[in-house]
């Protein structure tokens, strides 16, 4: 039985393009495709620099590593923000007048932040970047009171280099470095890999497909900077079947609101799919939550946790975001998968229940 979840493979591509990025950011002065996500968030920062001589950021407690030490990276003073079970952000107010630089987010596909803070901040000099990579195919504008917007497209589809890097208004005045030819070799291997094992159920080619992946995950944990991506990859961003996938996700998540068993321990954090949401995952609040993903994984079901604390961060001083991170995980319904499998996903949940 093949594996729900895990990363992407190599897709099929669409002979005519989506114009993504004219959807996602139509009005953006200039758009750049580097080898990452945080590629872009940093080229988006490089390019603040030039003006920021102040440097203080206001970024989520909720956030991955790689985000926050962008940030690090870049030599920001950091304050953060505390996000609830519903991943709503809780914005401190008096901190607007102490920070030149917020970032806000939406989570799993669905936007949660308060926009009137957002404009307060910029009416204060604050510039905003909006990270679009929980809600990457969610087709709502973003947040018109941005100065950068920056998204990863390799948690949505199979390629190599999945950074963009939007800016409003003039164009990013910092050079980008050239792709790292390594890496994007060992991304490649393991994308071919996983389209193997997707294509024949080979655990073989499962499991060279994860090594792969992972060598190149902490090998750009090293050497990020602002590298541009490859040719491939912007060609593959470009003629995506991205309606289709659209569709599919929400059929998905839809399908798994209306059919998982009611478990007061097991709770969905979105449990109303909205018109303009495109699920990442479907993410749950478990009061335990490792019994439930040992489950899982024994029943070729993937499970995601996102994320691990940063260490950046003194958790303890957010204490709503802290039981997100004891308590949250996610399951795949993305695109690869049927309504036939969804099920199977619902069955395996009731046998968890029948099991506890």
């Amino acid at each position: 039985m093949k594996e729900i979840g895990g990363f992407f493979p190599y897709e099929k591509a669409m002979p005519t393009e989506n114009h993504y990025a004219q959807r996602v950011c139509p009005d953006a002065g200039d758009i750049r495709h580097l080898m990452s996500g945080r590629c872009a968030i940093y080229l988006c920062l490089k390019d603040s620099m030039l003006t920021d001589t102040r440097r203080v950021a206001y970024l989520p407690a909720y956030t991955c590593e790689t985000v926050s030490g962008c940030f690090v990276k870049g030599g920001y003073q950091i304050y953060y923000y505390d996000v609830d079970e519903h991943m709503v952000p809780l914005f401190d107010e008096n901190l607007i007048s102490k920070i030149s630089f917020l970032l806000i987010c939406g989570y799993y596909g669905f936007t949660t932040f308060d926009t009137g803070f957002v404009k307060r901040c910029r009416k204060n000099g604050v510039t905003v970047m909006q990270d679009t990579t929980h809600t990457a195919f969610s087709m709502e504008a973003t947040c018109p009171d941005t100065d950068y917007v920056a998204v990863s497209l390799r948690k949505w589809m199979g390629v190599t280099s999945g950074g963009l890097a939007f800016k409003r208004s003039g164009t990013f005045h910092v050079t980008l470095l050239p792709p790292d030819e390594k890496h994007l070799a060992i991304r490649d291997h393991a994308l071919q890999a996983r389209r193997g094992y997707e294509a024949g159920g080979d655990t073989a080619l499962q499991k060279e497909g994860y090594d792969a992946f992972w060598e190149a995950e902490w090998m750009l944990r090293e050497i990020f900077d602002i590298q541009e991506g490859d040719a491939q990859s912007l060609n593959a961003i470009r003629h995506y079947p991205l309606d289709e996938a659209i569709q599919k996700r929400r059929e998905n998540y839809a399908y798994l609101l209306e059919h998982l068993p009611d478990n007061p321990a097991i709770r969905p954090v979105f449990p109303v799919l909205s018109g303009d949401a495109c699920p990442m995952f479907f993410p749950f609040l478990c009061d335990d939550r490792q019994p439930l993903m040992d489950f899982l994984a024994a029943n070729d079901i993937a499970p995601k946790v996102y994320w691990p604390v940063p260490p950046f961060i003194e958790i303890a001083d957010f204490p709503h975001a802290q039981y997100v991170y004891a308590h949250i995980m996610s399951i795949s319904c993305d695109q690869r998968y049927t309504l036939e499998d969804m099920q199977r996903v619902v069955d395996t949940f009731a046998a968890f229940g029948s099991h506890m």
